[in-house]
């Protein structure tokens, strides 16, 4: 019982020192971005305009001084004291649109990162309601991705439920997208669960593999733990 109330005191008085000292750091995560919806390409759910999308980049740029992924890490893992407000923006699937919104993320002087699935680089569909080539970055595509402001990181070598993965199955799959995007020069060694799925089991595997997790929980960042959180950018109207 005493052990209960000590560790409801210690959370508490965590939640008040983040919130008085520790600005949280936000990471966003879009998919797919075009000047029209195409059903055949995406989930509606998946999908921005690329009007919305560059609205709100823009808003969110007042709001958060935009960094990278493995800056944002390093914050989380050393900063006792954060009064400035930091932002990630991150991209998911690999969609070829992200081509379409670098040239502005660059004139804007904002980082990204792109976490792909190194299967669907020669074209072929991550699931059947989806469309093949051309909708999926090529490596032919990624090869010309040299900005510094890239960074290039793993969804799973295919779109696949990380949680529903042997512990030997999800070893090999992360080992294939290291062996597929280890070598381009923009990558970091961090691992976006496809749907946010994870185990304690997959957590353990990036810890030995010395990768970061990367979730999709909803959640602000106010130290490290055991992976960082994100949230879906939201560009309704």
């Amino acid at each position: 019982m005493a052990n209960k109330i000590i560790t409801k005191i210690l959370r508490k008085t965590e939640r008040i020192y983040n919130k008085l000292l520790l600005a949280p750091i936000e990471v966003f995560v879009f998919h797919s971005v075009s000047d029209t919806y195409d059903p055949s390409s995406c989930l509606k759910q998946d999908w921005s305009s690329t009007a919305a999308f560059r609205q709100k980049i823009l808003e969110l740029k007042q709001q958060y001084t935009f960094i990278s992924l493995p800056e944002a890490t390093s914050r989380l893992q050393s900063e006792n004291l954060r009064r400035k407000h930091y932002a990630v923006l991150t991209s998911d699937d690999g969609f070829k649109t992200v081509l379409t919104v670098l040239p502005f993320l660059t004139e804007q002087n904002i980082p990204i990162t792109l976490f792909l699935n190194p299967q669907y680089l020669d074209g072929t569909t991550i699931r059947p309601d989806y469309a093949p080539q051309p909708q999926y970055l090529t490596h032919a595509d990624l090869a010309q991705i040299t900005s510094p402001l890239v960074t290039i990181g793993m969804h799973g070598y295919q779109h696949l439920d990380c949680a529903a993965q042997t512990p030997s199955d999800f070893r090999q799959n992360v080992s294939a997208c290291i062996d597929a995007l280890g070598a381009h020069p923009r990558y970091i060694p961090y691992f976006a669960y496809p749907w946010g799925n994870h185990t304690p089991s997959t957590q353990q595997t990036l810890r030995d593999m010395c990768i970061t997790p990367v979730l999709c929980d909803g959640r602000s960042n106010h130290r490290y733990s055991d992976g960082i959180s994100r949230r879906c950018i939201d560009t309704t109207r």
